[in-house]
């Protein structure tokens, strides 16, 4: 008989679940497998490794289990031992050369109280360790431990950063549903339609939670940018957007919270895990424009909704945390911008001698309204100009711009047509230049009503020549 020392009051917060993973966890990193089963004494749990030294058992290992196993401390199976004791239960030990048999221990130490001991004999088996519990034949939490569960049940596997003593791979589980397993062992139930089972991160002493949430978040991330299945990627956009679409305002799936993109890191190859996304920009796209539609792009600043808005586009919101490694792959309000820039240096000035005399006529009274308005309002007259406009995206068409480098303002020649259209193009681009402000922002607005108002009291006034003027 040896008494280990702990009492039997000795992690109260341990019941048979946590008892049970310990021991599974010790096979895990022993073998990487395990069986179990009952017979007529209980359930017990059994692996082909290597066998465990009898001071280990008792007094734990000499040193810490490196950072790549599942366990981290080494007394997994004397605390289990002692949890299953004091829930009723008997345990007894087979492995290499050994055979024990795990009992309290009456002894007084201020008093009586029950510490954990042990009974051992040579004997055991040849191979591996048995571990019996007598007397129990309770849920052997089968389903909490990954390696039980069906290959055909993993839908998704991509590459973590632990490599050894293998490269091991993150899993998106679709049954059973709702669940995070830490390096193949369940650690708690999330709101998720699949479960993950993740790799790289630190568990806690109890096996509770990681030692930093924001390690498991990211392990989330790595695993979703490497997805390759467009499907997939739908769900996932469609649960981290911002509002939820759900009519209730409320996210039913904790995916919108966690998954963290932001800072990924690299590959055991060196690749960044971002870069997997951009190698698969195209199916990134394909979902996005399945999810939100093809004139949907991804908000990453809201003072360009306007912007966005003016050229017959939506801005969409995605969880914050999800947003920078998302720009890279889909369509945003920034690169919409810059595409409809690009196509407007393309602008050709049309020389007032190739315009028929209408249009000529009503490019002269656009010119001499702009004169009078500047000058009227305390700025330097504007150059105004026919030309032909590309339009300033693939769903608009484009009616008059003005040049902030050369500050002049262009005008379409089919808005020279009539009077009418001249004058809503040139008062909406007037307040650009006199205001500073992008299309619809609030500075514009206001400038807009300003300029208008000025046009009708000049009109008003008589200043302006309306003769061959077709409104």
């Amino acid at each position: 008989m040896v008494i280990i020392g702990p009492t039997s009051t000795w992690r109260q917060d341990w019941g048979m679940w946590e008892a049970i993973r310990d021991i599974i966890q010790n096979s895990l990193d022993e073998c990487e497998t395990y069986d179990w089963g009952y017979d007529d004494q209980g359930l017990y749990i059994s692996d082909t490794g290597r066998g465990i030294a009898v001071e280990n058992i008792l007094l734990g290992p000499p040193k810490l289990k490196p950072d790549y196993a599942r366990g981290r401390f080494g007394e997994g199976m004397k605390i289990a031992a002692l949890v299953i004791l004091r829930e009723g239960y008997r345990v007894r030990i087979e492995t290499v050369g050994r055979e024990l048999h795990m009992a309290f221990v009456t002894t007084e130490v201020d008093g009586h109280v029950e510490q954990l001991g042990a009974l051992w004999r040579p004997d055991g088996t040849n191979r591996g360790t048995v571990f019996h519990i007598e007397g129990y034949f309770g849920p052997a939490y089968e389903d909490h431990f990954v390696t039980n569960i069906p290959a055909e049940a993993i839908i998704h596997e991509g590459v973590s950063t632990v490599t050894e003593p293998v490269q091991r791979y993150n899993q998106l589980i679709a049954h059973p549903a709702g669940r995070i397993y830490a390096r193949d062992i369940y650690m708690r139930d999330i709101n998720s339609p699949w479960s993950y089972n993740l790799w790289g991160f630190e568990m806690a002493p109890d096996r509770h939670a990681p030692t930093d949430e924001r390690d498991l978040h990211r392990e989330m991330g790595r695993l979703w940018a490497t997805v390759r299945d467009t499907a997939l990627l739908q769900q996932f956009l469609s649960m981290v957007q911002y509002p939820p679409a759900q009519p209730w305002g409320e996210y039913p799936w904790d995916e919108y919270s966690m998954v963290d993109m932001t800072s990924m890191g690299w590959m055991p190859d060196g690749t960044p895990y971002s870069h997997m996304m951009v190698a698969a920009k195209e199916l990134w796209q394909s979902a996005w424009r399945s999810t939100f539609g093809d004139n949907v792009v991804l908000r990453t600043n809201a003072r360009l909704d306007n912007i966005v808005r003016h050229l017959d586009y939506v801005p969409q919101s995605v969880a914050w945390a999800v947003e920078p490694a998302l720009a890279k792959v889909v369509p945003t309000d920034q690169t919409l911008i810059k595409e409809s820039q690009d196509r407007l240096r393309d602008a050709k000035v049309v020389p007032d001698d190739e315009l028929d005399e209408v249009q000529r006529r009503h490019l002269e009274l656009a010119r001499n309204i702009g004169d009078k308005v500047c000058t009227h309002l305390g700025y330097a007259d504007t150059p105004i100009h026919a030309a032909f406009i590309p339009p300033a995206s693939d769903r608009t068409r484009t009616a008059g711009m003005y040049n902030r480098v050369t500050r002049e303002i262009l005008i379409s020649p089919d808005r020279l047509t009539k009077a009418r259209y001249m004058i809503d193009t040139l008062i909406h681009e007037l307040a650009h230049r006199l205001s500073g402000e992008d299309d619809l922002t609030e500075g514009h607005s206001s400038m807009m009503t300003e300029v208008a108002a000025e046009v009708v009291s000049l009109v008003q006034r008589g200043q302006f020549d309306m003769r061959g003027v077709l409104w």
